[in-house]
């Protein structure tokens, strides 16, 4: 597959931070599989192949389903998740948005934060067969970099930078200093054995939520002007979802969320609001009303403003006579 403009650009990102940090990088897309690797990288993954032949093959397609949902879970999560791999080592992942859509995603690592030998015995002692090598695997394992908490957390905090400059400035908006600290805290307890992953999901998902919940105000608003300029054509709901860049599904979604009815009844209630003026501000039949803002059928149009208003649109003229 080729990728032009701004993944090119996502692709080059990607290799000076390895260069500057050692940090393998993959972008990966939604199946999984690798679209780009640094060199860094692509040397990490030598030595993870070499540790699934140790397993019998067992570990690949884990792996690439753990990759999977790390992708997911980094753009629920706002732009940035930690995970483990299958054979515990450390990934930090962030989204890459273009155009509202959740196009690639850029997961650095693997990393490990305990020694070696201390690895293997809490890791890998009981996946890999029997009889293997420690010597040759601890010698190739010391190509996997190996950091501290605290620079774990700064590097994910840096890929995240580097991914912000390539997506939709709307969906990756920093969370505030002291969120971000509080989050960092919730990290750097984990590593440090403490029991605070739930906490840090708990964390996560508020600050996913918070955002999540603005998004969608904003996307139903956007919808509901749409549908206010448009009330005399045919509007749909496919048409809505391209002015605002997501799939209909998801549009039909966050407007059941946020007013409790569906695409239609939301252009339904643009359309009767500028019926209720036309009946209230001109001398228009209602036949010719109806017409004007979208119904094709009188006593459809008829029975729709009866369900928005309690009255019937010659009722709602007579009371306003």
């Amino acid at each position: 597959m080729r990728y032009d403009g701004i993944m090119v650009q996502a692709f080059e990102n990607m290799k000076h931070f390895s260069q500057l940090t050692g940090i393998g990088v993959r972008v990966i897309a939604h199946n999984g599989i690798a679209v780009y690797e640094t060199d860094e990288a692509a040397r990490v993954q030598e030595v993870l192949s070499f540790i699934d032949r140790l397993a019998g093959g067992t570990l690949r397609e884990q792996t690439q389903a753990t990759m999977i949902s790390g992708a997911m879970q980094s753009y629920r999560f706002g732009g940035r998740f930690f995970f483990f791999s299958p054979i515990g080592m450390f990934h930090f992942a962030s989204p890459i948005i273009v155009g509202g859509r959740h196009t690639l995603t850029a997961i650095g690592g693997p990393l490990l934060m305990i020694d070696t030998e201390e690895y293997i015995r809490v890791e890998l002692d009981v996946k890999l067969t029997a009889g293997f090598d420690r010597s040759d695997l601890s010698k190739k394992l010391e190509s996997v970099p190996h950091v501290s908490p605290d620079m774990a957390n700064t590097l994910s905090e840096q890929l995240l930078i580097n991914v912000k400059h390539l997506s939709d400035p709307e969906y990756l908006n920093p969370i505030d200093s002291e969120t971000a600290g509080r989050y960092s805290d919730y990290v750097l307890a984990y590593f440090s054995g403490m029991p605070t992953y739930e906490s840090i999901l708990r964390l996560a998902e508020e600050q996913t939520q918070n955002r999540a919940a603005q998004k969608h105000e904003a996307i139903v608003a956007a919808v509901t002007n749409y549908a206010e300029e448009n009330y005399a054509e045919k509007i749909t709901l496919e048409g809505a979802a391209r002015e605002v860049f997501i799939s209909p599904s998801y549009l039909s979604k966050i407007i059941k969320e946020k007013t409790g009815g569906g695409f239609r009844e939301l252009a339904n209630k643009a359309r009767i609001a500028e019926a209720q003026r036309l009946l209230a501000q001109s001398d228009m039949t209602i036949g010719e009303i109806a017409f004007a803002v979208g119904y094709g059928d009188h006593s459809y149009f008829t029975k729709v403003f009866l369900r928005h208003t309690g009255m019937t649109p010659s009722g709602y003229r007579a009371v306003l006579a």
